[in-house]
């Protein structure tokens, strides 16, 4: 099987030639199973790297993966990603805020550091649920509760037990009594399964919400973790649709 860093193209590119993706996941399990869903478009190849960690943890651990695979040169001192035409190099992650937890720099900088080097971020404040929420409704760019995850959980918790259910899975989890996004959603077999087939034919008004959400935050321009709510998903999901 050739490795992803061997997956050399020609500096003339034909047209049928794939574009290769090498995404680094905060966690092994929803975001992974998510961007795997895109492995269907011809036009792209793509290699998922999950159970990275956190913001700099993952920025760190990503440099080094991209330096021991010879994907970087030195230029001016400066160490840059070294790409063939049409490559990119993406980290994953979320803000996942806790009260009191001084994480602000490290989120900071752990973007600022990815986008020196070349790698991209598609990083979400609070967390990736965000993501999955903006495909049901829009989310209010200055409600305090929407600056944490909990209130994600909550909302989605709510539209999945509204839902017109597709089959005898479906009922089994969602219609217990007992039922929470977080509780019985968090794994890559119901996200696939479940999650995922009701956000198909939804990434466009998706899309949409979240570029609103970023131009909100962005004038006047602010600190990373001061934008909330605020994912940068959509800017992944629209070159893995190209």
């Amino acid at each position: 099987m050739t490795e992803p860093w061997n997956e050399k193209v020609d500096d003339k590119r034909s047209q049928d030639s794939k574009s290769l993706f090498i995404i680094f996941c905060e966690d092994g399990e929803i975001e992974p199973a998510y961007y795997g869903t895109f492995e269907s478009n011809p036009k792209i190849k793509i290699s998922i790297i999950g159970n990275y960690g956190q913001h700099h943890r993952q920025v760190d651990k990503a440099t080094t993966y991209c330096r021991n695979n010879a994907l970087l040169e030195t230029i001016e001192g400066k160490e840059r990603l070294k790409l063939d035409e049409g490559a990119q190099v993406w980290c994953v992650f979320d803000r996942d805020k806790e009260e009191g937890d001084e994480k602000d720099s490290a989120f900071n900088n752990s973007i600022n550091s990815a986008q020196l080097i070349g790698i991209r971020t598609a990083w979400s404040n609070d967390d990736f649920e965000l993501w999955v929420l903006l495909h049901f409704e829009d989310v209010p760019n200055d409600d305090e509760l929407y600056k944490h995850r909990s209130k994600y959980y909550e909302r989605l918790t709510e539209i999945f037990k509204a839902f017109d259910l597709k089959n005898d899975e479906e009922n089994r989890i969602i219609n217990n009594l007992f039922f929470s996004y977080k509780d019985n959603m968090k794994s890559k077999r119901h996200f696939i399964k479940i999650t995922f087939q009701h956000m198909k034919g939804k990434p466009e008004i998706a899309i949409e919400r979240a570029k609103k959400l970023e131009a909100f935050h962005s004038n006047p321009p602010k600190p990373f973790h001061e934008k909330s709510p605020c994912t940068l998903v959509h800017h992944l999901v629209l070159e893995l649709r190209t």
